[in-house]
């Protein structure tokens, strides 16, 4: 990259670069390992303990948990991390502690409204997902989840939005082995009747770790009684409104998905969906974590100089790419091996959905920093458009490839749809908000892509020696420019040396 490059970062301030990048997901993406590891094994035990058909069953119950605290929690988790992230900035102590007090109060109210949703809902929800009300009362059981899933998220809101990074990456991973002990615990004493009771379990204990970690900064104080101060909430209710119709949308995607695979073959195919689609996640998931909580409030305070934002955005896609192809050439390489050791045989099943859909996690990786954009302008409703076209494209791309190729064929779709995906939000948001990828980055993932491209190649190949040696050789490739990059645009590269040379004296 050129010097005008490296002086337009230093220009745009430390926050642009990929000093800064690289920091916030070495500290949050190292916790996401932890949680990536715990998934993993959890997931293994799961399957040899409840089998194919438990994990569809699991994956449906958590899903409909996740419709309902969308459709309940008003944004409470995005729109009050903005604010509470404004007011820190320039607040008093005191400031602080009153906007806690009143984001706690409308998140309060909105947990207690999804309890009473998912106890209303508990018959809908039966019917949808397994064709009859016999399920009933398990999903009335399951009505704290979405409750207690709306309160977390204020209280991490409260740790993102007051800039308290390692509370939060501490409380990540310990929620991530709690969650670990609870599942492989319960479903060792229960089997498949298990999957109510790990779903309440472990949402409540990681609730119990958020709000151990909050109220120590801030004691639990909550002011339901005064309709004065809860109005003064009503501008992060109206800005969260439209972010989560938007995953309701997205949640109904899914379950529209889900419910259709079900019908057409079985719970049991929808578990290796599932599992299929956790495999493809899982490995990148750091990365995307590590923005969240990092990327969003740093574009937020740049959208006001749009070559600042601009630059912000275009580090963010940079780092994305270099730190993702090479763990996703790995990982499609060592694939068999991979769902051999953390499923059962009967998962293998799984591996042609996975090759076709790992370019979904590509394409999500360079445009997702661009998506943020209307959220950081605070224009809510032009991204649930975008977002609920993109529902409308995911249903029929992967509905379509399920009903012509299977599990792969719905891979496929995926894969589709996130291309479609990544073309609207550059040309919509590119018009809007005057957003231009740089020719460098462009260049970059073009090469990284071309890259991944070949490597999935490589793990179709029957020919073990071939398929291997060529996707390890990829796999350097792919390392060997992305330590090029990080070696020419930050000091890391020297620091690493610096303490080798240290180590040898």
């Amino acid at each position: 990259m050129s010097e005008t490059t490296t002086k337009r970062d230093a220009a745009a301030g430390d926050e642009a670069g990929y000093g800064h990048v690289l920091k916030a997901t070495g500290l949050l993406g190292g916790v996401q390992v932890v949680s990536m590891l715990a998934s993993l094994v959890r997931n293994k035990c799961t399957a040899l303990l409840i089998g194919a058909a438990g994990m569809g069953m699991a994956d449906l119950y958590a899903r409909s948990c996740d419709l309902v605290g969308n459709l309940t929690s008003f944004g409470m988790g995005f729109s009050s991390m903005r604010r509470l992230a404004a007011v820190a900035d320039g607040g008093s102590p005191r400031a602080v502690a009153h906007e806690v007090r009143l984001v706690r109060s409308w998140v309060l109210l909105a947990a207690l409204f999804g309890l009473a949703a998912g106890l209303l809902l508990s018959p809908v929800l039966s019917l949808t997902t397994t064709g009859g009300y016999e399920a009933t009362g398990q999903f009335a059981l399951l009505a704290p989840v979405p409750a207690m899933a709306t309160l977390s998220a204020g209280e991490l809101a409260v740790l993102k939005g007051t800039r308290r990074l390692g509370r939060l990456a501490a409380v990540s991973g310990l929620g991530a082995l709690s969650t670990l002990v609870v599942s492989v615990a319960l479903y060792v004493w229960l089997g498949m009747r298990g999957v109510v009771p790990v779903l309440l379990a472990s949402t409540a204990a990681l609730l119990a770790l958020q709000l151990r970690a909050t109220t120590r900064l801030y004691p639990y104080r909550v002011g339901l009684r005064s309709p004065r101060f809860l109005r003064r909430g009503m501008a992060m209710v109206r800005l969260g409104s439209a972010y989560i119709v938007a995953g309701v949308v997205t949640s109904a995607a899914e379950m529209i998905v889900r419910t259709f695979v079900a019908r057409r073959a079985s719970v049991a195919e929808v578990g290796l969906y599932a599992a299929g689609l956790m495999l493809t996640v899982t490995c990148t998931r750091f990365v995307f974590m590590a923005m969240d909580a990092d990327f969003f409030p740093r574009l937020s305070a740049a959208v006001a100089d749009r070559r600042r934002a601009n630059a912000t955005i275009n580090r963010q896609v940079d780092a994305c790419v270099l730190l993702m192809t090479p763990l996703l050439l790995l990982f499609v390489t060592a694939l068999p091996l991979v769902v051999h050791i953390l499923y059962t045989p009967a998962f293998m099943a799984v591996c042609p959905m996975v090759l076709c859909a790992v370019s979904y996690m590509f394409f999500k990786a360079v445009y997702t920093p661009v998506a943020y954009l209307p959220l950081a302008h605070a224009h809510s409703w032009l991204y649930l458009c975008v977002e609920g076209a993109y529902d409308v494209v995911f249903c029929l791309c992967v509905v379509t490839g399920y009903s012509l190729g299977g599990l792969a064929g719905a891979g496929l779709g995926l894969s589709v749809a996130n291309l479609a995906d990544l073309l609207v939000v550059s040309l919509v948001y590119g018009r809007r908000y005057g957003f231009r990828y740089e020719g460098a980055t462009l260049r970059r993932c073009a090469v990284q892509y071309a890259l991944l491209l070949a490597g999935v190649a490589a793990a179709w190949q029957a020919d073990a020696p071939l398929r291997y040696g060529a996707g390890l050789a990829l796999v350097l490739a792919s390392a060997a420019l992305s330590w090029r990059l990080l070696a020419r645009e930050t000091d890391l590269v020297a620091r690493l040396k610096a303490r080798l040379r240290r180590g040898r004296r």
